[in-house]
């Protein structure tokens, strides 16, 4: 008899860790950081929200604004992202533009003056991936807030075809719907935004 394998993913905003991506040191010419943060799985770093966050780089020692880094990973929808940003100031910190899903380097054009760590904002991003590829979503848990919101579930991407959506009241509380059996099939990845409605939600999915 084959067994559906039934996987479950967190999806819950998480505080501000700076040095989740990489921990304090420098570099003597261009190259790459060392991935040495908490957030660091096999080469690749993420909030441990399973949402996309803004990436920081905090100047521990010297002025380290004569250098550029640049951040490359995934955005939300699994998609490559890349940006590039000059480094902090004397106990400064700096930010990308972009929300990062995952980071998987972190690089310098030339020598870092002092030592810089880098790590993620709180989450600042309501999207991520359930499953990249095809899967049938089975069931969820969710934590409503005081916030009227939905949580919706788009095949393909953050922009693809709504697949599901669950409203939720402004009320604190939980919401556990009913999906049918056979669950609800997303032949492309399941791409979730838990909107502002939602404290956090879990999601059931075949993978």
């Amino acid at each position: 008899m084959s067994v559906t394998p039934i996987n479950s993913k967190l999806f819950k905003a998480v505080a501000a860790d700076t040095n989740a991506i990489a921990e304090s040191q420098t570099t003597a010419e261009a190259g790459n950081l060392t991935l040495d943060g908490s957030q660091v799985i096999n080469g690749s770093a993420n909030d441990g929200s399973n949402m996309a966050s803004t990436v920081t780089i905090k100047s521990l020692t010297g002025n380290n604004a004569t250098v550029d880094f640049t951040v490359t990973g995934t955005d939300a929808s699994g998609a490559a992202l890349t940006e590039t940003i000059t480094g902090p100031g004397t106990s400064l910190t700096v930010t990308t533009t972009n929300a990062f899903l995952t980071v998987t380097q972190v690089s310098v054009d030339g020598a870092i003056p002092g030592t810089v760590e880098v790590g993620f904002t709180a989450t600042s991003t309501t999207t991520g991936i359930v499953f990249a590829g095809a899967t049938r979503i089975r069931g969820m848990h969710g934590v409503s807030s005081y916030t009227a919101g939905a949580l919706i579930i788009r095949d393909s991407s953050q922009t693809g075809s709504k697949l599901l959506e669950i409203d939720t009241p402004a009320a604190a509380g939980q919401v556990d719907p009913y999906i049918p059996d056979e669950g609800i099939r997303f032949r492309n990845g399941a791409f979730i935004d838990i909107s502002a409605g939602y404290d956090s939600a879990t999601i059931f999915f075949d993978g």
